[in-house]
């Protein structure tokens, strides 16, 4: 399943938690909340979200559209929520192109249909690729921020949870996702793939050798852990003569 995450760049704490309230009733990811544009980049770089919510007047020297303008390059989708109805205040922000443009105050029903709609329009073209990606079972879809790549489930070396997220490694790439090991998982079970340990996951017709003493498995030049729990499915799975 797809988690869609929204950042919320707010410095009225009591309308921020409305919003937290509203995106967590729709069920999207909430990524945070923050008042300015220093603590918004860190908090961009760590989540990644799908889109932001920036309020124009936050704390700080830096505004919501000197903020979005740095982060052109990042090619996140973004609302603006502000209170200001100065002609040229909207012409900076509409240059800037937000998905959209919403003068406070507005009640929670007019965010609502702006988010459900956000959502439908960033996630469209996503949904019809990995559909597409349903009917061909060698390989699926993983998203990093706009871009949707590839990957052969042929190609997967192993993979790692990293907290929330999980490195895909291939020969030459390492993919990171934002989706659980358990989740994962659940998309593989199918093919023949195991979770050889609370962090690992591997394809069997990639390992190379097996260390039952030590608990180890070699990928490659890779040293993998096995994790107690794990071992005695892997050894069933395995043919043995």
């Amino acid at each position: 399943m797809i988690t869609f995450t929204v950042l919320l760049v707010e410095d009225n704490l009591s309308f921020a938690l409305e919003i937290e309230m509203l995106i967590k009733e729709l069920n999207y990811g909430f990524a945070g909340q923050v008042d300015n544009a220093r603590d918004a980049i860190v908090a961009i770089d760590k989540h990644t979200p799908d889109l932001v919510l920036m309020d124009i007047g936050i704390n700080g020297q830096v505004n919501g559209i000197e903020l979005a303008r740095s982060l052109e390059k990042q090619n996140i989708p973004f609302i603006f929520i502000t209170q200001s109805r100065d002609r040229s205040t909207f012409k900076d922000a509409q240059s800037l192109k937000p998905f959209a443009y919403l003068v406070k105050p507005f009640d929670l029903l007019t965010l609502r249909s702006t988010l459900e709609q956000a959502v439908r329009t960033i996630n469209g073209p996503q949904k019809e690729t990995a559909a597409a990606g349903e009917n061909d079972p060698e390989s699926f879809y993983i998203r990093n921020n706009n871009v949707l790549n590839r990957i052969q489930y042929s190609d997967i070396y192993w993979i790692k949870s990293d907290g929330n997220y999980c490195n895909i490694h291939t020969e030459k790439k390492k993919f990171v996702t934002k989706i659980s090991l358990v989740s994962i998982m659940k998309k593989l079970e199918k093919l023949e793939f195991m979770r050889v340990h609370k962090q690992y996951i591997v394809p069997i017709n990639r390992i190379e050798n097996i260390n039952l003493f030590n608990n180890l498995l070699y990928v490659g030049e890779k040293t993998i852990p096995i994790g107690r729990s794990y071992k005695s499915n892997l050894v069933k799975k395995l043919d043995l003569i």
